[in-house]
């Protein structure tokens, strides 16, 4: 049986709860949790009150979640440094927290999966004759860096 929402607005208290649960499920930044409080109606002092709490309690950190947010898209999705420092600019982190965050990525790690990523486009492209082109192309759409995508191809 489905239960209906109520159209009443939600009391800091229930706001705090929400918030606090949608936090703990994996790293947040804070555009993404002041985006939520304005999902949920929270505005004003009541909204600045929660983050503060929030923050306190550190339910969320910048940091905290440019060190995932950078480790993760490298190691899962295989992006690139200047895919990674273009996302987290966009979600207005901090110059200096991105640069730490970016500095977190091991070179040897990094290089070794540009090799990698540079013999699998090889070979996918193997016999076109704009293989080189579509490597690159592809590896600078993923973000790594053209000069270094130039060096290994």
């Amino acid at each position: 049986m489905m239960t209906r929402r109520s159209n009443r607005p939600l009391t800091p208290d229930e706001a705090l709860a929400k918030m606090e649960h949608f936090c703990a499920y994996r790293e947040r930044c804070p555009k993404e949790v002041r985006a939520k409080l304005a999902e949920l109606g929270m505005k004003g002092a009541d909204a600045a009150q929660i983050l503060e709490v929030l923050s306190e309690d550190g339910f969320f950190d910048e940091e905290r979640f440019a060190l995932a947010y950078a480790g993760g898209k490298f190691r899962m999705n295989h992006w690139g440094r200047v895919r990674i420092r273009q996302e987290l600019r966009m979600r207005d982190i901090n110059e200096s927290v991105i640069r730490r965050a970016l500095g977190s990525i091991d070179e040897q790690e990094y290089l070794k999966l540009l090799n990698q990523l540079v013999e699998k486009k090889s070979r996918q492209y193997a016999g076109d004759g704009h293989a080189r082109e579509k490597t690159a192309a592809s590896l600078i759409r993923a973000g790594f860096e053209p000069e270094l995508v130039f060096r290994y191809l």
